[in-house]
């Protein structure tokens, strides 16, 4: 069985619970916050060289990296495939996760550190709305890609699966989605009914 090294509050980490979901492939989850028993082990080491998560071990593949576990799931289950086989489109959404983990992902990474990690008197409450507002900033550029289309690049991708999770997250980081932006509210209702959405909560 694939084991997939994660813990619960990890968005990278849910990117790929949401593609094993939607591919119905069954995983062991190992928590690496569960003791230094686990991120010491090798097979983990191997499987995560720099020590991060998501990391996953299926049969002879190591491999790290919540995109590259994605775009290596969708190659060995095909079904639903979840990344185009055209290549032009392939690019297109190569560069978008690319771009969205530099900037958007980026800065909910560093206000989940602000909000969350750090004890409430250092706090940073400028540097906390300075994030929120580039966060809009991107989701005002996404709201604009989603005019007329159900997903980022028509059907249901790997686009979609990077910024899932993160989303999901802005809640608890004392922001989300802002009410004009009706293509981005439309598009997480349709994310939320899915059932990858629910499984990948756990």
């Amino acid at each position: 069985m694939l084991k997939l090294f994660c813990f619960p509050r990890s968005g990278n980490s849910r990117e790929v619970k949401i593609v094993l979901a939607e591919k119905n492939i069954p995983f062991e989850p190992v928590n690496v916050h569960a003791g230094n028993d686990v991120k010491e082990s090798p097979e983990f080491k191997k499987a995560s060289p720099r020590g991060t998560v998501p990391a996953i071990i299926d049969g002879e593949v190591y491999l790290s990296e919540a995109f590259l576990i994605n775009q290596y799931l969708d190659h060995k289950y095909p079904n639903p495939s979840l990344f185009p086989s055209d290549d032009e489109l392939r690019s297109q959404i190569e560069e978008f996760v690319k771009k969205i983990d530099k900037g958007m992902v980026l800065n909910i990474g560093l206000l989940v550190i602000e909000c969350l990690l750090k004890p409430k008197d250092q706090q940073r409450e400028d540097f906390k709305e300075k994030k929120r507002k580039e966060i809009v900033e991107t989701m005002k550029e996404l709201d604009q890609m989603l005019q007329g289309k159900e997903y980022l690049f028509g059907n249901f991708s790997l686009a979609d699966v990077a910024i899932t999770p993160h989303i999901a997250a802005l809640p608890i980081l004392g922001s989300g989605i802002p009410a004009d932006l009706k293509n981005m509210t439309a598009w997480f209702d349709r994310i939320k009914k899915r059932p990858s959405f629910l499984a990948s909560q756990n």
